[in-house]
């Protein structure tokens, strides 16, 4: 993918253009990171743009996507912004003629490194310098740059968090200092920003952040000194205790209470590995520190659901009145699994004749 967008960037400069490849995929790749995410700033037009490339779609704020050679790219004409809408939202933009001034909008000076055409690094606000000493530092007035864009508190927690990096003495300061604009963010928009903090396996790191600039009250959650990390970001959802006005899909909040309902029991048995999802009990060994080979054990177990036991519903009916069925399997599954009964149907009758019925006759 590389190799194509220095290819579209040798098209642009060709028809007379300035063009780069800047942001997350440059700072990555610095770092050495794979990201097959490429964005592209140019001096073209929106229309100069689709008229080299013979496309038809509108463009967006500028921005214009581009799909060459069976991958997509944004590309953006050199810009300024100004007046920004709920302290998130640019309503003015100016397309602008110098790489120096579109670089000028941007948010951290990491995110500020471009490469040229012949695969050359440009950096003009010393990105590389300040990615060399993991520092996460505002291009100009930091203060200014917050409440332009309010996520960029937490895009810089987050940045510092993944890469483990520090932020400047300034923007740490800054943050504190209006902190409140968080309040501006929607909490389906912080969701997704603590959820790719919440996903990395330094996620402490970034939760100690947070707690040392005393974010937790704004952000209405409350987080340990210690979690374990995962990787997965809804393993950490269950070890926190949050607001309820942070939206969760349904399969969001079953893994959650499925992990939570085995970090409260504390441990992994057959029965567990039975009764919950196979993924979410790793989760949950993972955080309780557990190391047994639960893939192993799960496939040895007797049963694996409740089809499995060798009687049915029907006949189950037949046999006992009185009792809710339901609550009979429970107990089949758990003599099962713990291999104290046969899964053998002659076995099974007989153990619910012996303590099913006879509890029947002595009513």
């Amino acid at each position: 993918m590389y190799n194509v967008a220095l290819e579209i960037l040798n098209i642009l400069e060709c028809n007379g253009y300035k063009t780069y490849i800047v942001g997350g995929f440059v700072r990555n790749k610095l770092l050495g990171i794979i990201n097959n995410d490429i964005d592209i700033i140019t001096s073209a037009k929106p229309i100069e743009i689709r008229n080299i490339f013979n496309i038809h779609n509108k463009d967006n704020y500028g921005s214009i996507k581009l799909l060459y050679k069976g991958f997509k790219f944004d590309i953006t004409t050199f810009r300024k912004e100004s007046n920004y809408l709920d302290n998130r939202w640019p309503i003015n933009i100016e397309y602008v003629t110098t790489l120096e001034e579109d670089l000028k909008r941007r948010d951290f000076t990491i995110n500020s490194i471009c490469i040229d055409k012949d695969g050359n690094y440009i950096d003009l606000l010393d990105g590389i310098s300040d990615l060399n000493n993991k520092l996460i530092r505002c291009i100009g007035n930091c203060s200014l740059k917050l409440k332009e864009d309010s996520l960029r508190i937490l895009r810089a927690i987050r940045f510092a968090s993944i890469y483990n990096m520090k932020l400047s003495n300034e923007l740490e300061e800054s943050i504190r200092q209006n902190s409140s604009l968080i309040r501006n963010l929607s909490f389906d928009r912080i969701k997704s920003e603590l959820n790719l903090i919440f996903s990395s396996f330094n996620c402490n790191y970034g939760i100690s952040i947070i707690n040392d600039l005393g974010l937790s009250e704004i952000l209405e959650i409350e987080l340990k000194n210690t979690i374990i990390p995962t990787g997965n970001y809804l393993s950490v959802w269950s070890q926190i205790n949050y607001s309820n006005k942070y939206n969760f899909s349904n399969k969001e909040k079953k893994i959650i209470n499925e992990i939570r309902s085995i970090l409260k029991i504390g441990y992994i048995d057959e029965y567990i590995l039975y009764n919950y999802d196979f993924s979410n009990v790793e989760e949950a060994a993972c955080i309780l520190k557990i190391d047994d080979d639960l893939y192993n054990i799960y496939n040895n177990l007797v049963i694996h659901c409740k089809s499995d036991i060798d009687i049915t519903y029907d006949e189950l009916t037949n046999l006992v009145s009185n009792v809710n069925i339901n609550d009979i399997y429970v107990d089949l599954e758990k003599q099962i699994l713990y291999n104290k009964l046969k899964n053998k149907k002659d076995f099974i009758i007989s153990y619910i004749n012996y303590k099913y019925k006879e509890g029947e006759k002595n009513e």
